[in-house]
């Protein structure tokens, strides 16, 4: 029989999603994701880095969503992209119907920066599990709410961590189960004490990534470090390296 590889310590147990054809979290592989940096109205643009992105190993990606135009553009991607396509939600809830209708094999929304985003909870979990689109909550230090930092006085791994387990029993009172967290912070050290506490509190598959990491020498230096204090943990079930520098890198 061959030799099982030696591991740091034991994966930690999560539930298990789909991200389209990808499965997340439980026993499968982590996987890599990556995010396009053409105007999503481009469609042509997005489509051949996304094929790019392919080529180069990634296995789910994400699209931004900000605008109207955006949204409309979202069906020829979703339908022609090779991998798993993530609408990503800025500010108006709408995008996230939008989204789901398109065909998207999931929605990452970032409670911080969508309007009355809470109030929309009953609905998005409906329509998601309706079209079995998965979500991620993305908590980010960069947009979190108000009465958290007024509470922590700044985005500490506490703050973060309460935002994503608050929306997450949201999402949970309405039967809806089929997501991902991710609790971003620009510092390494923030970030994992943040997933540390996070993955105690709930089998939530996690989505791990340092955000505004910067330039690619930089932000490689500090994902790394990061990702690898996490998976060699257990802690973590798919990742993506935020830098400022072509996607293929990322």
């Amino acid at each position: 029989m061959p030799k099982v590889p030696e591991v740091l310590a034991p994966r930690r147990k999560s539930r298990e999603i789909k991200v389209g054809s990808v499965m997340v979290g439980g026993n499968a592989p982590v996987s890599v994701q990556s995010m396009t940096t053409t105007p999503t109205t481009d469609i042509n643009a997005t489509l051949q880095q996304i094929a790019e992105l392919t080529a180069s190993g990634c296995d789910i990606v994400r699209v931004a969503c900000p605008s109207r135009d955006d949204a409309e553009a979202l069906p020829i991607i979703a339908m022609k992209s090779q991998i798993p396509v993530i609408a990503d939600i800025h500010f108006q809830p709408a995008y996230v119907f939008a989204a789901i209708d398109a065909g998207c094999a999931a929605v990452r929304v970032n409670p911080g920066n969508i309007r009355k985003f809470d109030d929309q909870i009953a609905e998005i979990a409906k329509r998601a599990k309706a079209a079995g689109t998965s979500i991620r909550i993305g908590v980010n230090a960069g947009s979190l709410d108000p009465r958290l930092l007024q509470k922590y006085g700044k985005a500490t791994p506490e703050a973060l961590v309460e935002s994503a387990v608050w929306e997450a029993s949201l999402f949970e009172e309405h039967d809806f189960h089929d997501f991902k967290i991710s609790v971003k912070h620009n510092d390494p050290i923030v970030m994992v004490k943040a997933y540390r506490q996070l993955a105690e509190r709930g089998d939530w598959p996690l989505h791990l990534g340092v955000t505004e990491a910067g330039p690619a020498f930089q932000g490689t230096i500090k994902s790394a470090t990061a990702f690898g204090i996490l998976l060699s943990e257990g802690i973590g079930d798919t990742i993506r390296v935020s830098l400022s520098a072509p996607p293929s890198k990322r």
